[in-house]
């Protein structure tokens, strides 16, 4: 099977911010015929610096890409009215769980969900002022 292509994220406006060693940008992306909010996890994975976890919060087709640097997954659609309340819920609760399925490994920490916890403040506060 081909690997597919990955594209380097456009961070140019991103609200950015970290969590021991990942770093979380939130960008809001136009895509041929979607758009929305994207999440970004950067982080380490083999010695470098990786994508590990794009959120993408699109109003037509909101889905997440497990790896999206470094593996060949398919994506995961998101089953919910509201993407990026759900994914706020997830980052904040279950992170460590998807940077393990995304082979990254897990470097948080011990405070991560107090830090995790305030990046998502931010990002809701950005994501609601763009309204």
């Amino acid at each position: 099977m081909a690997k597919r292509r990955f594209t380097q994220p456009e961070l140019t406006n991103a609200v950015e911010d970290t969590v021991g060693p990942y770093r979380l940008a939130m960008v809001y992306r136009h895509v041929p015929n979607d758009e929305g909010p994207t999440i970004h996890v950067f982080g380490p994975v083999d010695g470098q610096d990786r994508e590990i976890l794009r959120f993408d919060c699109f109003k037509n087709a909101p889905h997440i890409h497990f790896g999206i640097s470094y593996l060949d997954e398919p994506v995961q659609m998101i089953d919910s009215p509201d993407p990026l309340g759900w994914v706020f819920e997830e980052l904040g609760q279950r992170l460590p769980d998807y940077l393990t399925r995304s082979e990254a490994g897990c470097e948080l920490p011990e405070d991560w969900q107090t830090a995790t916890g305030r990046i998502i403040e931010t990002f809701r506060t950005v994501n609601a002022q763009a309204g």
